[in-house]
């Protein structure tokens, strides 16, 4: 019974650790930008009293009598079009001279709240306001009344709106183009490694030939190789492909004319072959895990029938092993996805073709005084890798499960 309720209690510690921080995103990716900069993201599911400031009436306003009325919430709402503001008003801060008690024929500075019911002096006329932003401003007959700005405390109820994604997809093209690179080098650098992987994993699990456990072990070895250390020869070998492709350009073209030889080290196919072959080791690890405990009988009894590698890994083994190639997938989408380090290092720099991690850090920079802007990239960021995890989250812990403990 105890170890049952300290289960439950540290899964409960990791459920609020990994949900607090998204929905904080969430939550200040939908608020407004004065909203996240005066206040936390745990203020906006209650009412908050925030500070706003609005104009009695328009300067081209042409007032009949001495006596000016209005709404409060209708007069900040004119230049709102996305986060309406309302609840109830608090208080207006006074700022204005009054005579000095001290020092007759002086005055003084005063800045004071004025709470809702309490008549206030505003340019010799008298404004008084109510919970529901209604005020009424009495001035002398003929006077001729500019318009006042006034701070007002309001008790604002809840709003959450869009606005922070229609400016980062729409009026921002940086983020849909980042969009597009990361789709253009995540799906080749996923489906490439699942392909290769599964015909070396069948190799090794069905097929006989000399040396295939010390192959298999040192493919595996090469897991524990850091990605940091391949940087440097990685590097130097696509500076030399691009060099000799350059040379071989100027050979059988003539772009020295047009100065149109050089080819780029940097690219996405330079970032689709680097994720191929750091995904390969566990990608062929995992797949063979799994194959090699599949039915024994199946694949003798499609031999006696005269099958042949070919046909028995596209009709029998590609068919039983979809959970494997499921969860692997999952993986080095969600890796390649989200990489920053492999991008920033060996993927292309030109500004049109970053992906979308390179950008979000890039933001930092931009946007790092607009949270609502970079939280609403980071949500963006995230509903992709979500949508593909629930997506095959039902073959992910079977393809898991059978190639731990399936072995051969």
């Amino acid at each position: 019974m105890i170890n049952r309720t300290l289960s439950n209690i540290v899964l409960g510690l990791i459920v609020v650790i990994w949900v607090v921080p998204f929905i904080a995103l969430v939550a200040t990716s939908l608020r407004s930008e004065m909203a996240t900069k005066t206040s936390g993201f745990w203020t906006s599911f209650t009412p908050t009293i925030l500070g706003h400031r609005f104009s009695t009436h328009d300067k081209n306003e042409v007032l009949k009598s001495n006596q000016l009325t209005g709404n409060i919430f209708k007069r900040i709402n004119k230049e709102q079009a996305w986060f309406p503001v309302s609840g109830s008003v608090e208080s207006i801060m006074f700022k204005g001279r009054v005579p000095d008690p001290n020092n007759p024929g002086k005055t003084v500075l005063q800045k004071k709240l004025v709470p809702v019911g309490e008549v206030m002096k505003v340019r010799g006329g008298d404004f008084i306001f109510q919970t529901n932003g209604d005020f009424i401003w009495t001035f002398p007959q003929g006077s001729e009344l500019k318009p006042k700005k006034l701070d007002v405390f309001i008790n604002q109820d809840p709003v959450f709106a869009p606005e922070a994604y229609v400016e980062v997809l729409i009026d921002n093209e940086n983020v849909p183009n980042a969009l597009i690179s990361s789709f253009i080098v995540t799906i080749p650098a996923t489906i490439i490694p699942i392909t290769i992987a599964a015909f070396a994993a069948y190799a090794f699990a069905w097929m006989k030939f000399p040396g295939r456990d010390w192959i298999f072990i040192a493919v595996v070895t090469l897991m524990i190789v850091p990605t940091q250390l391949a940087f440097l020869p990685i590097l130097q070998g696509f500076n030399g492909i691009a060099t000799w492709m350059m040379a071989l350009q100027e050979l059988l073209t003539d772009c020295e004319i047009t100065d149109s030889c050089s080819v780029p080290s940097k690219s996405f196919a330079s970032l689709w072959i680097t994720h191929t072959a750091f995904g390969q080791p566990l990608a062929i690890y995992l797949l063979r895990n799994y194959i090699v405990g599949l039915p024994k009988e199946l694949l003798e009894s499609a031999r006696i029938d005269g099958a042949s590698h070919m046909q028995i890994f596209l009709k029998i083994i590609v068919p039983l092993s979809v959970p494997a190639l499921a969860s692997f997938a999952i993986f080095q989408f969600l890796w390649i996805w989200n990489d920053l380090l492999v991008a920033l290092y060996i993927g292309p720099s030109n500004s049109d073709e970053r992906v979308f991690p390179i950008l979000l850090e890039q933001q930092l920079g931009t946007f790092g005084d607009q949270l609502h802007l970079l939280n609403a990239s980071a949500v963006i960021s995230m509903i992709i890798p979500v949508i593909v995890f629930l997506a095959m989250q039902r073959y992910f812990i079977r393809g898991l499960l059978a190639g731990s403990v399936k072995g051969g």
